[in-house]
């Protein structure tokens, strides 16, 4: 069953709004108002849009007594595609984006870490843990921009149409649509034929048999109304997607000293904890769907687990085999990933 935590959503806008609170700064300079367009994929109604940027960037404007605004544009807006997002504010064509940064395949291949099958964990956890290590081994990955925060949302699952998938061998041939390069090499692993798309064209395909089904978390499967063309639902909870937010570098060195210090402030790993805490929140409303739909769920015993996990293994070995080849030491940052992650379990 899928679980959820104690902060609710009310409570992850007052406390960011109290982490924000003791930004006042009269310092600010009133005269000189800076106004910034940040630029992102996702929908004007979805949470990140309402409950993260749109607020995050309201109480910028309210730390700063109004000298810094932040305009959100939503759904590519400002034109372009998804996969273009890090080189607008790279290029300086948008001064902030959010986005995910495995748009762009193979670009950030340390970032991937978290998103190696049975890495990550509920985004409450993850959150912080990938905010905390982008800041230890990230730089030169974002060296050409500059880094505000990373977070995770939670961790995906298996929707299918008409298997139900109880083992691994149940996995066998069936086309499942995977949302980054780790996780489409971890279904091939497990014996499925991945199918790359983007997640408004999922519900579409899996409705005409194009897919058999998709790995996404509730909270990606509800908005696209999957319940209503899958049946079964496989609680694996195999991997997490990473975002990061994102500022134009040389608009960054601009800024005056008592703004960039009210973003950091702003971007706190307390504060990229409550956004995970908003992400595993958001799974229970689709959960609710499915079951309400009287479609199935399907909780793995710890021994079927254990075998999917042990089929991904030669995933993370590939990853960690390619970063040594980058004169990483890739055993190294895995076992650093995973020791970040345990640090803020509980």
């Amino acid at each position: 069953m899928v679980k959820t935590n104690l902060i609710g959503r009310r409570q992850f806008l007052g406390a960011a709004t109290a982490t924000l609170g003791v930004l006042a700064a009269p310092a600010v300079l009133r005269a000189q108002t800076l106004k910034l367009r940040l630029h992102h994929f996702n929908s004007p109604l979805s949470i990140s849009h309402k409950l993260f940027l749109v607020p995050w960037a309201e109480r910028l404007a309210e730390a700063t007594d109004g000298a810094l605004q932040i305009q959100v544009f939503p759904s590519m807006q400002l034109g372009g595609k998804p996969g273009e997002l890090y080189s607008q504010v790279k290029d300086g064509i948008v001064d902030m984006i959010w986005t995910l940064p495995g748009y762009t395949a193979n670009r950030f291949p340390l970032t991937e870490v978290f998103e190696l099958p049975f890495v990550g964990r509920p985004a409450v956890e993850t959150s912080p843990a990938v905010n905390e290590f982008a800041k230890k081994h990230f730089q030169d990955e974002y060296s050409d921009t500059h880094p505000i925060l990373f977070h995770t949302n939670a961790p995906g699952q298996l929707h299918t149409r008409s298997t139900a998938i109880r083992t691994l061998a149940d996995m066998k041939g069936l086309q499942i649509r995977g949302p980054s390069r780790p996780i489409t090499a971890a279904l091939e692993a497990m014996g499925a034929v991945p199918v790359g798309m983007p997640v408004p064209a999922v519900t579409e395909a899996v409705s005409r048999g194009i897919v058999e089904g998709a790995a996404l978390p509730w909270t990606i499967a509800r908005p696209i109304r999957l319940h209503e063309v899958t049946k079964y639902h496989t609680l694996l909870e195999f991997y997490v997607s990473v975002f990061a937010l994102i500022m134009n570098k040389q608009r960054w060195e601009a800024l005056p000293a008592e703004i960039q210090q009210a973003i950091d402030a702003a971007s706190t790993t307390e504060f990229v904890r409550e956004l995970g805490v908003m992400w595993d929140e958001d799974e229970k409303p689709g959960y609710d769907l499915a079951v309400e739909a009287g479609d199935e769920i399907i909780e793995l015993s710890p021994d079927v687990r254990a075998e999917f996990e042990a089929a991904c293994e030669p995933v993370l070995q590939e990853w960690v085999d390619r970063t040594d080849a980058a004169g990483l030491d890739g055993a190294a940052l895995l076992a650093d990933a995973r020791q970040t992650i345990a640090k803020y379990a509980g």
